[in-house]
C-alpha cells in the first residue's frame, strides 16, 4: 500500500488545492505577487560555486569587519582611509567583492525555496577550482582578501534528482567555466541565472507536454528563435510553429499543462515520473493510481474511461482528468483563472527578456539579443578558445536552443561583425568561431 497515495485521495476528497510547488517556482498569483527573491537565489549559486558561506547578517557588517581587518594588518592599515573612500562609499555591493553575493539574511517565500532547489539541484556534484579575486588592482585584491577571511568553507547536501538532467549538465559545465573568470562571473552571473531559469521552465513544460516523452529521461526539445534585428514571418515554420507559439499559446501551449501535470504528479511521488517509470511498479499501486483517477472524476463530474493495467496508460490518463479542472468550462472553482495567472507569471517574469512582438509577422516570437548570444557563444567555447561554428550551434541546441537556417546565417553575420570568426577555406567548409574573452 502506497501511503503517498492513500493521503493523496484524501486530500481529493477535502477541498482540494492543486501544489505544484515542489518543481514549479510559479504559483497561482499575479506576476508581480509572486514573491521571488532573486537575491536569495543569486546567494545561493554562489555558495554553490565558492563553496563558501558567510554568516554576517548585513552588508554593513561585511563591511565594517573587511576595513577592520584591513586596519588592524600592518601590511595595509595606512591604505584604510583610502580604501574606504574608493570602495566603500556610494557603490554597490557585488562592485565590491564577489564575496559579498553570500551575504542575504532575508527569508525566502515559496517560489524563492523553489528556485533555489532548482539551481541546487542544477548544481549539485559541481567542482569549481578554489578562486582568488585578486580584482583590477592591488586595492582590490586586499579587500577581496579581508572579505573571503570572513567567509567559511560549506558543502551542500545532496539535491534531489534535477527534473532535467541534460539542462543540469550543461548549467554545471557553464558555472564551471564562469567561476573560473571572475570578471566574467561578476559582470553575468545574473543573466546567465535567468537564462537557465527560462530554460528550465520552457523545456520542463515540452517534457511533461508530449504522453510519449514524459516518461523518458529528459532530452533537448526544439524551441526556435530568431535573433535580435532579424526579420520574422509566418513562412519560416520553425520559428513560427516550433518556438513562442509551441511553449506560450494561449490555452493550447505546453506552459499550459505545467502546473496541472505537476500538481497531479505530486499525488503520485515526489521524485520526477521518468525517474519513477523506471521502477518496478506492483499491481496494487497501479490499482491505486486508478483509485485516484477514479476518485477525482467522481469529485469534478468528469466522465472516468475505465481502469488501465500499464502505469504509463494510468498516469496519461490521470493527468488528462487533472486538466479537466483546470479548463475554462469547469465551474466548481477559480482553477482556470489560477492557470492563467501561472503562464501569465511565466511569459513576464520569466521570458520577458526572451520574445518579441512581431505584429503581424506573426505576434510574438522567442529572441535572443546579442549580448546573450555571446555570453552562451562563450560559454559554449569554454576553454578550448574557438570551435567550428556547426559546433557551436550544437552546444546552443544542447541548451534547448534551436535556429533555421535564416538565424544560423544571422548567427554567421554577428561573429563577422565582431571579428571572432576564422574562415580556413574560401568556400566556407571550415568556419571557426573564437572566444571574444
Amino acid at each position: 500500500m502506497n501511503e503517498r497515495l492513500v493521503k493523496s485521495k484524501d486530500k481529493v476528497k477535502s477541498n482540494y488545492q492543486n501544489n505544484a510547488a515542489r518543481y514549479l517556482p510559479i504559483g497561482p498569483q499575479l506576476p508581480t505577487a509572486q514573491n521571488l527573491n532573486w537575491n536569495i537565489v543569486y546567494k545561493n549559486v554562489f555558495q554553490n560555486l565558492f563553496s563558501l558561506e558567510c554568516n554576517l547578517q548585513t552588508h554593513e557588517e561585511f563591511y565594517e569587519n573587511i576595513l577592520r581587518d584591513i586596519k588592524e594588518n600592518r601590511h595595509t592599515k595606512d591604505l584604510t582611509t583610502i580604501i574606504e573612500k574608493v570602495y566603500f562609499e556610494n557603490t554597490e555591493s557585488f562592485e565590491i567583492t564577489p564575496y559579498s553575493r553570500l551575504i542575504n539574511s532575508e527569508k525566502g517565500h515559496a517560489r524563492t525555496r523553489t528556485m533555489v532547489d532548482v539551481f541546487d539541484a542544477m548544481l549539485c556534484g559541481l567542482t569549481t577550482k578554489k578562486v582568488d579575486f585578486i580584482g583590477n588592482n592591488f586595492l582590490e585584491e586586499i579587500v577581496n582578501a579581508s572579505a573571503k577571511k570572513l567567509c567559511t568553507e560549506v558543502v551542500k547536501s545532496k539535491a534531489t534528482v534535477p527534473y532535467l538532467p541534460f539542462l543540469a549538465k550543461k548549467c554545471q559545465e557553464d558555472f564551471s567555466f564562469m567561476s573560473a573568470n571572475p570578471e566574467l562571473l561578476n559582470d553575468s552571473v545574473e543573466h546567465l541565472i535567468e537564462i537557465y531559469a527560462f530554460l528550465y521552465i520552457t523545456q520542463l513544460s515540452l517534457h511533461l507536454y508530449s504522453p510519449k516523452l514524459r516518461f523518458s529521461e529528459p532530452t533537448s526539445q526544439e524551441m526556435y528563435f530568431i535573433l535580435e534585428g532579424e526579420k520574422a514571418s509566418k513562412e519560416r515554420h520553425s520559428t513560427f510553429l516550433k518556438g513562442y507559439k509551441r511553449v506560450f499559446e494561449k490555452d493550447v501551449g505546453a506552459s499550459y499543462d505545467i502546473f496541472s501535470h505537476l500538481g497531479y504528479l505530486e499525488l503520485i511521488a515526489t521524485q520526477p515520473l521518468w525517474v519513477i517509470s523506471k521502477q518496478a511498479h506492483e499491481q496494487i499501486f497501479i490499482e491505486q493510481i486508478n483509485e485516484l483517477n477514479s476518485l477525482f472524476c467522481n469529485e469534478f463530474n468528469i466522465h472516468f474511461a475505465g481502469y488501465r493495467s500499464a502505469f504509463e496508460d494510468a498516469i496519461n490518463d490521470g493527468l488528462t482528468y487533472h486538466k479537466e479542472i483546470f479548463k475554462e468550462n469547469n465551474k466548481k472553482s477559480e482553477r482556470y483563472r489560477a492557470n492563467q495567472m501561472v503562464c501569465t507569471a511565466a511569459t513576464n517574469n520569466f521570458a520577458c527578456n526572451f520574445r518579441v512582438n512581431k505584429g503581424r509577422a506573426g505576434g510574438w516570437y522567442f529572441q535572443l539579443s546579442t549580448k546573450t548570444v555571446l555570453l552562451i557563444t562563450n560559454l559554449i567555447i569554454g576553454q578550448k578558445k574557438k570551435l567550428l561554428i556547426d559546433d557551436v550551434i550544437e552546444g546552443f541546441n544542447e541548451r534547448g536552443i534551436y535556429f533555421d537556417l535564416k538565424s544560423k546565417q544571422a548567427l554567421l553575420a554577428i561573429y563577422e561583425n565582431i571579428g571572432n570568426v576564422i574562415k580556413l577555406s574560401d568556400s566556407g567548409d571550415a568556419v571557426y568561431v573564437t572566444s571574444t574573452i
